[in-house]
């Protein structure tokens, strides 16, 4: 019953920080109880059972959002994959600390969950979405270390300080708590340091979707695209002093019929708001499918195209996707939507044309609306870049480099529109992890492997003995 209930509290935890959840407090005690019961006596394999069972319930947040959107595969992953990994951490941890003690747990538990984490990260489907270090982006002065080692770090963190409190309630010392403490409170007044810079200069931008004007983009409609396109240019007008605008992901299809003409009126648009307009297409020509931004200036011509390069497994299977970031020359980069999830391609993408800002379209699922935000805005922290998103079913959202949120306006219904003030700094792709890369995430899984490796000998050795 002990291993049930703490199974059950981990569930609760995770169910609340992680995924869909937005108690980002909640993420630094989570493992706390299946930590407590594996540093006891009770038997390994009930151990990685309840912290099995633990994370994959507290997982199951997100079938609120794509439970039959998903492919079933996809979905099974997402849930067994992460949480038998964490299963593996919490057991290494054990060994760890039944060979070299407590301190040495607390590194071990932190290193396996970043190294995992960093490791589960590789995948096509999903890339770095799972990571519990996203939910720390409603605590932006304790994210900054992502602008050191990446999302890595924070999940390193998490991990340690968990550790830590286990250890102190089992062990009923004060020593691990801490160290807890103190690496927490080290990471929070990085944090404040870090994000006490003052910008020196801002932009004032809009986003603008609607959620209910779909029609031009599941048929071969000239006729509803170009009133698409209309109707958005007709609320870009009443935006005042704007000289950024992002509208949404895939607002309507172009066909060569019409490509010209919708391109056209985007940009006429554009010269209208004296503002750099990105928007969200389903481009098909020449026999293939893109999911594209154009990128219309001011006084500019045919605007030039950026073709989305990570796609929805199953639902974006009919694309084919690009394969070049994209920056313009004012300084606005553009990624769409699902580009945002893949923390590598995203860094480089920086480091090669170190943007000013990131524009970037949208589509959510409205109840990851949240969930999915904060992804793209860890994304703005590891790299140093400020970022407008404009999601339909999501949010609209603008938030400096630090990940502090600007601005922030639920989509729904009707046209809703959201204005702000964008503070800029620099350029991104400057920050020491875009120097190092994911040199942080290899340590973890070298210095795991090691270390639980040792332990698993010295043990092994003592019962031999």
């Amino acid at each position: 019953m002990t291993a049930i209930a703490c199974a059950l509290l981990t569930a609760i935890g995770f169910y609340f920080s992680i995924g869909l959840g937005e108690q980002w407090w909640l993420a630094w005690l989570a493992p706390v109880p299946v930590l407590w019961l594996a540093f006891g006596e009770t038997k390994g394999r009930q151990v990685f059972f309840a912290a099995w069972l633990g994370c994959a319930l507290g997982s199951t947040s997100i079938l609120r959002a794509y439970l039959g959107l998903l492919p079933l595969p996809v979905l099974l992953l997402s849930l067994l994959g992460p949480s038998l990994a964490f299963a593996a951490c919490v057991l290494g941890a054990r060994r760890v600390q039944r060979a070299f003690g407590a301190a040495p747990a607390m590194l071990a538990f932190a290193a396996l969950w970043a190294g995992f984490d960093f490791l589960i990260a590789f995948n096509r489907a999903g890339g770095s979405v799972a990571t519990p270090a996203a939910a720390e982006v409603g605590a932006p002065m304790l994210i900054q270390t992502a602008s050191l080692v990446g999302f890595t770090g924070i999940t390193f963190l998490l991990g340690f300080v968990a550790a830590g409190i286990a250890l102190a309630l089992r062990t009923r010392t004060a020593l691990p708590a801490v160290l807890a403490v103190a690496v927490f409170a080290a990471n929070a007044g990085f944090g404040a340091l870090r994000m006490s810079a003052a910008p020196d200069s801002h932009i004032r931008v809009g986003l603008v979707d609607t959620d209910t004007r779909t029609s031009a983009i599941f048929r071969e409609d000239g006729k509803a695209t170009l009133e698409t396109v209309d109707a958005y240019a007709a609320e870009m007008a009443k935006l005042k002093d704007v000289r950024l605008i992002v509208l949404p992901e895939n607002m309507a299809r172009v066909m060569p019929a019409w490509r010209d003409e919708s391109a056209g009126r985007l940009v006429v648009a554009a010269d209208h708001a004296n503002a750099t307009v990105i928007a969200g297409f389903n481009d098909w020509s020449g026999g293939k499918r893109h999911n594209i931004a154009y990128a219309a200036t001011a006084g500019g011509e045919m605007p030039p195209v950026y073709v989305k390069r990570q796609l929805v497994p199953g639902l974006e299977s009919i694309y084919t996707p690009g394969t070049a970031p994209f920056v313009l020359a004012n300084g606005t980069g553009v990624e769409i939507c699902k580009d945002m999830d893949f923390q590598r391609m995203v860094r480089s993408d920086e480091t090669q044309t170190h943007p000013r800002l990131l524009a970037v379209p949208a589509w959510d699922f409205d109840k990851d609306d949240w969930s999915h935000a904060r992804i793209a805005i860890l994304r703005s922290v590891e790299n140093g870049v400020p970022m407008a998103r404009a999601a339909r079913d999501g949010l609209l959202t603008l938030n400096d480099r630090y990940g502090r949120l600007v601005a922030m306006r639920k989509t729904g219904g009707d046209f809703v529109s959201l204005t702000g003030e964008l503070p800029l700094d620099g350029r991104g792709g400057n920050t020491v992890y875009d120097r190092i890369g994911d040199a942080f995430g290899w340590m973890c899984v070298a210095f795991a492997v090691g270390l639980v490796a040792t332990a698993l000998l010295r043990l092994s050795r003592a019962r031999r003995a």
